[in-house]
């Protein structure tokens, strides 16, 4: 979600944070979206600042 592709532009930090968090427990396992969700608000995966 956080890079570019020849069909969309990639995502901010704050819109990859919404659809993991709309889409968890449906297209993301709970756990491992809340892992990537700590991970993303920590800045310790590569994206825009928050």
């Amino acid at each position: 979600m956080n890079t570019n592709r020849v069909y969309r532009n990639k995502l901010s930090t704050e819109r990859i944070i919404s659809e993991i968090e709309s889409n968890k427990g449906r297209q993301f396992d709970p756990e491992i979206a809340d892992v990537m969700l700590g991970l993303l608000r920590a800045g310790k995966i590569p994206g825009e600042e928050l």
